[in-house]
C-alpha cells in the first residue's frame, strides 16, 4: 500500500552532551514535551522505550486537541520514532471529534564532535486536502513549536540544575 508522506518540519540542534545522554532524556515523554503548548496528560513508560504510550492535550481558542502517541521504533542512542494520532474537538464537546491524518515524530541523535546533533523530523501520512489547506493557515507555527522543543531539550540537558 502506497502512502503519501509529507515532511512538515525538519529541524536540528547541537547539544553539548553524548548521544546516549540525549537519547536517555528523550525516552521519557514527560521530559521531551515539558514546556510545550501540548502537555502530557497520561503516560505508560516502557523501560526500553519501545511501546511507551502517552497522551497529549492542547487547548487553542475554541479547539481542543487530544493526541495519542506511541514509541514505535527505538534504536538505543540513535533514534526514537513516535507515532501520533491527533483528534480535534470543539472545546468541552468530546463526541467523536475529528481524527486527523497520522503523524511521525522522528528523533535522530548523531555524534558531532564532543556532543550530539539532535534532529526532529515531523511527517504527516496520507493527509487529506482540507487538512493540507488548514496547515497553510497555521503558517510557521509547527516550525516554531519544534524549534522551541529542541531548545528546551538542549537547555534541560546542558543545564540540569536550572531545569529542576
Amino acid at each position: 500500500m502506497m502512502t503519501d508522506v509529507i515532511t512538515r518540519v525538519d529541524e536540528s540542534i547541537y547539544i553539548d552532551a553524548s548521544p546516549h545522554a540525549v537519547y536517555a532524556y528523550c525516552l521519557d515523554p514527560r521530559r521531551l514535551f515539558d514546556g510545550d503548548p501540548k502537555h502530557v496528560v497520561e503516560s505508560e513508560l516502557k523501560e526500553e522505550g519501545l511501546g511507551t504510550t502517552f497522551s497529549l492535550q492542547r487547548v487553542a481558542g475554541p479547539i481542543e486537541e487530544d493526541d495519542d502517541l506511541e514509541y514505535v521504533d527505538v534504536v538505543p542512542d540513535r533514534r526514537i520514532e513516535i507515532a501520533m494520532r491527533p483528534t480535534m474537538h470543539v472545546l468541552r464537546r468530546h463526541g467523536a471529534g475529528h481524527v486527523t491524518a497520522p503523524y511521525s515524530l522522528i528523533h535522530v541523535f548523531e555524534r558531532e564532535g564532543d556532543g550530539t546533533q539532535m534532529t526532529l523530523k515531523v511527517q504527516v501520512h496520507d493527509q487529506p486536502l482540507f487538512e493540507r489547506m488548514m496547515d497553510r493557515l497555521e503558517g510557521r507555527s509547527p516550525e516554531r513549536m519544534v524549534h522551541s522543543r529542541l531548545a528546551r531539550v538542549k537547555d534541560a540537558i546542558e543545564h540540569p540544575a536550572a531545569a529542576a
